[in-house]
């Protein structure tokens, strides 16, 4: 990464802000409560996986009992047993 690249990320974390603008925020509370920011909505949904367009990239989210609480345009709000988030 350039030094610049660096700086960027070193000033959006000293600032609590995306390194890139429009990046998703996402908010991992145990293994139970997942809060995604900026999400651009879901792509498949089921109780042991959730899919959600993150921009320039998916999230899927793995587990069992999972469940949509909370929808909003902005904000995603996910209960039940998070076993695994991986990008794509």
């Amino acid at each position: 990464m350039s030094r610049i690249g660096r700086a960027a990320e070193r000033v959006a974390e000293r600032f609590d802000i995306p390194a890139f603008p429009g990046a998703p925020r996402l908010t991992l509370l145990g293994s139970r409560r997942l809060h995604i920011e900026r999400h651009r909505g879901i792509l498949e949904y089921g109780t042991d996986f959730i899919s959600v367009n993150c921009g320039r990239s998916v999230l899927g989210i793995f587990g069992a009992s999972l469940e949509l609480r909370s929808m909003s345009a902005e904000e995603l709000l996910i209960t039940g047993d998070i076993s695994r988030l991986e990008f794509s």
